[in-house]
């Protein structure tokens, strides 16, 4: 059985820019990832009532408060470090970015694309068993619904060969839902890069010799350094989106 987990994130600064996370892990992997991921947050001080999510790395006022943001890259690090096993990726991750008025339009446009490279991705061996069965689960949008997911991804599953088990979840994120956080956690950190890398004004604006101090420039360079961790990420950027 393949796992799918789907989260989409945005900028602040930047309205336009969209960008969807697709994490994909076998069953066989999925156990060690969730517990390695919640072993880390509990040994590293993060209270398991609150979520761990990629806007909150850089926070010191979001979160968990009593976890510093020195420890909080550290955790992320372990956590991104939990996708990779010895010798391959136990997690495949794909990012799409663009630029939408109509962020539920693009997420469904576009989600059946990189549900199909990630299923193209992945190492199919033998069907039986189970095999050939696909759960979907995607952070929780007031504007979609998970009938509005099914009816985009079906076509998709089944030009594959792919089952949809059961339905498409739309689950809101806390600490038992790892599959979203990981999806949450590298997209956030891709779309840092991006978005930090492209503000021309913020370069402008530092000094040289700021540049060690300045707050978005330390982001850039952890996110930057974090997302090395991730041993399989498939980046895709769609020019202009429709809608």
């Amino acid at each position: 059985m393949i796992h799918v987990f789907v989260d989409e994130t945005s900028d602040s600064k930047f309205k336009d820019y969209f960008g969807l996370c697709c994490a994909v892990v076998k069953h066989n992997f999925y156990r060690q990832i969730k517990a390695g991921f919640q072993a880390a947050l509990t040994n590293g001080g993060w209270d398991p009532n609150v979520e761990f999510k990629g806007s909150y790395i850089f926070s010191a006022t979001k979160g968990c408060t009593e976890v510093s943001i020195d420890k909080r890259v550290d955790l992320a690090e372990t956590i991104v470090e939990l996708n990779t096993a010895n010798k391959n990726a136990r997690m495949q991750f794909a990012y799409l970015k663009t630029t939408t008025q109509d962020q539920k339009f693009t997420y469904l446009e576009y989600f059946p694309v990189l549900l199909e490279q990630m299923l193209s991705n992945v190492r199919k061996g033998q069907r039986g068993q189970g095999k050939d069965l696909v759960t979907i689960q995607c952070d929780y949008r007031t504007d979609l619904t998970a009938g509005d997911i099914r009816a985009v991804v079906l076509p998709t599953l089944h030009r594959k060969g792919y089952m949809l088990f059961e339905d498409v979840a739309m689950v809101s994120s806390n600490f038992e839902t790892v599959g979203i956080a990981y999806a949450d956690i590298v997209g956030y950190l891709v779309a840092r890069i991006d978005t930090i890398s492209n503000d021309s004004e913020l370069f402008e604006n530092v000094p040289p010799e700021l540049f060690e101090t300045n707050g978005k420039i330390r982001k850039l360079r952890s996110s930057a350094r974090l997302i090395t961790k991730i041993k399989k990420l498939s980046l895709y950027e769609v020019s202009e989106a429709a809608g």
